[in-house]
């Protein structure tokens, strides 16, 4: 793939070559311009800043170091859980906050938190009967502890090998609503789960924020725990405005930050409404596209010492 931005006038050959309707080409057309200053980057971490064997590029490494070197901060926005995300700060040697839960954790890489938000015990309530009416396996994750019904399904012992979690098994999840800050919804039927998503962000608009995270996996966080919150809170705490922020990602819950931040950086492998909210595009994650996001599009915007 091409690593090139994406004006309005050529999203049809940049985007697969697949057609796109009017609708995707106008929300892309009325993207704010590219800022010329960047002091900041938040970054998504699976199927953007992982390649899919979850691991980080060689060519991503040397990318962060000369962010470091740069004084640009570096902060990773993950739907994961703060322990699944701790590795990954300390290989890369990341000494600032970065969100977990979408943004409903904030916190520093020795396990502090600045911000640790929850859902209530009515939204967890329609969450759960919703996703068991449905047949949809359930997880509940609180703070890194991680819950579910079964903790020998195919889908949680491919989640243990990911994230390194711990499942614990427990016989009523209805039972476990205090201080849940993250609902899972898992299936293989991803229409259904596309379904699931628009119904409950309509049914919590203003309670919770509904969103995939891959194909066959549903987010349900509190409100402000998304990631364009996420780049406010983060922002805030290095004194820099969200304007100042590039930020990278490649699902749908990285919409938020693309509606936030001052450059929005899509992966060649995002879906087409994910591009669309972009303002320019990179390679995918398997064929080095952080780093190359990094040295075409924010290091040009980086102040000189």
């Amino acid at each position: 793939m091409d690593d090139q931005p994406a004006p309005a006038k050529t999203l049809t050959g940049v985007f697969t070559g697949a057609f796109m309707s009017v609708d995707l080409d106008a929300i892309h057309a009325d993207l704010p311009p590219l800022p010329q200053t960047i002091r900041m980057v938040v970054s998504d971490m699976d199927g953007t800043l992982l390649t899919s064997d979850k691991t980080i590029a060689p060519s991503t490494r040397a990318m962060v170091r000369v962010l470091q070197e740069r004084g640009i901060p570096l902060c990773l926005a993950s739907a994961r859980p703060p322990a699944a995300m701790v590795p990954y700060i300390e290989q890369l040697g990341l000494t600032g906050q970065n969100a977990g839960f979408n943004g409903g954790i904030i916190f520093k890489p020795d396990g502090t938190t600045s911000v640790s938000r929850v859902l209530s015990p009515d939204v967890l309530s329609i969450v759960h009967d919703m996703l068991h009416l449905h047949g949809i396996e359930t997880w509940f994750l609180r703070q890194s502890y991680w819950m579910v019904r079964d903790a020998y399904t195919p889908f949680v012992q491919h989640e243990q090998g990911i994230t390194g979690l711990t499942p614990h098994q427990v016989p009523d999840l209805r039972k476990e609503f205090e201080g849940i800050g993250k609902v899972m919804g898992v299936s293989s039927d991803t229409s259904l789960l596309q379904d699931i998503e628009t119904e409950l962000g309509v049914m919590l608009q203003g309670d919770a924020s509904v969103r995939r995270s891959s194909d066959i996996l549903l987010d349900v966080t509190p409100a402000l725990a998304n990631k364009g919150e996420a780049i406010r809170e983060l922002a805030l705490a290095h004194g820099i405005a969200p304007h100042e922020v590039a930020c990278l990602g490649d699902a749908h819950n990285d919409l938020p930050m693309f509606s936030v931040a001052g450059l929005g950086i899509a992966m060649g492998q995002a879906e087409d409404d994910v591009k669309a909210a972009a303002q320019v595009l990179t390679d995918t994650n398997e064929r080095d596209g952080w780093a190359k996001a990094v040295e075409r599009y924010i290091l040009p915007r980086v102040p000189n010492p």
